[in-house]
């Protein structure tokens, strides 16, 4: 069932509203163009929700991340991903960046940009969706590695051949994924730097910053330095020359974090009501090793009490006296023999959860990292962290006082503790680093099963997800050339540039 969000409901209002005064020839309750406001929170609310939900997050990255696991059904814990999820993985983003696109041409169309200014410059618009543009691209590179590709600053630019239907471009070629992330860093820069620091954009369909410029700036800055912790193995020269530019303009507080917040009703509410409630599933439980790492039976903090995030993450089940997690990987017999699995925690599950987009807590880590695994900056980022999931501050207090030192092992296991809900970067994280190394793996054993995969060639974690069908169908010559480029060709055995590990 399609959703929107609150603030395009409120957008097809205004415009309902608006039309009562007629214009037969020009009829405003039928626009040539829809507002550039409508379009950016469809937007937001796509990138929120058809990114993390029940297939491409539950099923996928969630998974292979390893916080979830599946109840029944667990060939996706053995990387059996379905082709509606590859599909999904695929199709979103670019649905999400035409959504965009086109906020920018309604923006530089001298038909169109005067009546655009309802809702903030028209060059204000521009780089807040530039900046979403990175994202939604970081989103595909990330998974695929190289993809077709466009950005407003190198429009112009032969190679970048994505979303350029209307010029006739209807098999894009790919373009390479180190390229695409030079220009995604580029990109970031440059919106931040011709956004008003003053100004508010496209207010009443920002379900994210508000219309807030100062805060989409510092999110472009926040997202380089993300975008900068990936290369770091792979190219730290430049991964230290974003830092050194964008480490002052980045998060400093949760204030800063960008969450979207969904609606309080079963057509408006989130990924996971629709799921747990609406849909009723119980597909998904934690995973063992994620459970066993937050009770510190394992990992670098085995010795401190359990961490308290653990029942802001999770709720039990029935008499369990602690979180029940499922051996990750094991297929269905381990799966189904658990009794009491935990759930996703109730805030969580209600319809106006708000989805972690970038958080504050990242970003302190990622500092920590580039500043030498830094003591002060490990401790702010699980204080953020903990403070975030509504942990009592006498308990962060005591958590973080006893935490060891920060060094790659300890500083990286408490990122990935702290991107909970956000599969794909807790992946990257252990696709570049190695770390949390408490995951399971194939070739693990728990009792008499062992972890094997249903990937023929596929012995370990995966490092990318193959192209979706269609590409080879419909993009053939492209996708071609794009397998050609891969170490291992199309499979998930393939690294994406980045994946040095």
């Amino acid at each position: 069932m399609k959703k929107y969000s609150l603030a395009t409901l409120v957008a097809s209002a205004l415009l309902f509203v608006v039309g009562c005064d007629t214009d037969y020839i020009n009829d405003p309750d039928n626009p040539a163009s829809a507002p550039s406001t409508q379009l950016f929170s469809n937007a937001q609310f796509d990138l929120a929700f058809e990114l993390n939900d029940e297939w491409v997050a539950a099923r996928g990255t969630l998974q292979i991340s390893q916080y979830w696991n599946s109840t029944f059904y667990t060939d996706e814990s053995r990387y059996a991903l379905r082709t509606s999820m590859v599909d999904d993985m695929w199709e979103w983003p670019y649905r999400i960046l035409t959504d965009l696109k086109e906020v920018i041409e309604l923006n530089t169309d001298p038909d169109n940009a005067s009546l655009m200014l309802q809702y903030g410059s028209n060059s204000d618009q521009i780089q807040i969706s530039r900046i979403m543009m990175a994202y939604t691209f970081s989103k595909l590179v990330d998974t695929f590695g190289d993809v077709p590709y466009w950005s407003y600053g190198q429009m112009d630019n032969p190679d970048f051949q994505a979303l350029r239907l209307k010029e006739g471009v209807t098999s894009p070629s790919y373009t390479d994924a180190a390229t695409i992330y030079e220009d995604m860093l580029n990109e970031l820069a440059d919106a931040a730097s011709k956004l008003d620091p003053s100004g508010t954009t496209m207010a009443s369909g920002d379900n994210i910053y508000g219309g807030s410029n100062a805060q989409w700036i510092k999110f472009a800055h926040s997202l380089r330095l993300r975008l900068a912790s990936h290369l770091l193995d792979v190219n730290p020269t430049l991964a230290n020359s974003v830092f050194a530019q964008s480490d002052a303009s980045a998060f400093t507080s949760n204030d800063d974090n960008a969450l979207f917040m969904f609606g309080t009703t079963d057509i408006v509410g989130g990924p996971w009501h629709d799921a747990f409630t609406v849909s009723a599933r119980r597909d998904f439980a934690p995973s063992l090793s994620f459970t066993d790492l937050l009770y510190n039976r394992t990992g670098p903090f085995t010795g401190m009490d359990t961490d308290p995030r653990v029942d802001s993450y999770f709720d039990k089940r029935l008499d369990s006296e602690e979180v029940v997690g499922i051996p990750y990987g094991f297929g269905n017999a381990v799966a189904r023999a658990v009794n009491d699995e935990g759930i996703p925690d109730a805030e969580i599950i209600k319809p106006d959860f708000s989805q972690p987009i970038l958080t504050y807590a990242e970003i302190e880590f990622i500092r920590s990292e580039f500043n030498g695994w830094n003591q002060a900056n490990y401790e702010n980022g699980v204080a953020a962290s903990m403070e975030y999931w509504g942990i009592d501050a006498a308990d962060v207090t005591t958590y973080t006082g006893a935490l060891p030192a920060a060094s790659e092992e300890t500083v990286l296991t408490q990122k990935y503790i702290a991107l909970y809900m956000d599969g794909l970067e807790a992946w990257s994280l252990y696709r570049r680093t190695g770390f949390p190394n408490t995951l399971t793996v194939p070739g693990d054993t728990f009792g008499d099963a062992t972890f094997t995969t249903l990937v023929p060639g596929l012995d370990a974690i995966p490092s990318r997800v193959t192209y979706p069908q269609n590409e080879q169908l419909l993009n053939k010559t492209n996708w071609d050339a794009a397998r050609s480029s891969l170490s291992d060709g199309d499979a998930m055995t393939s690294k994406i540039f980045w994946d040095v590990n």
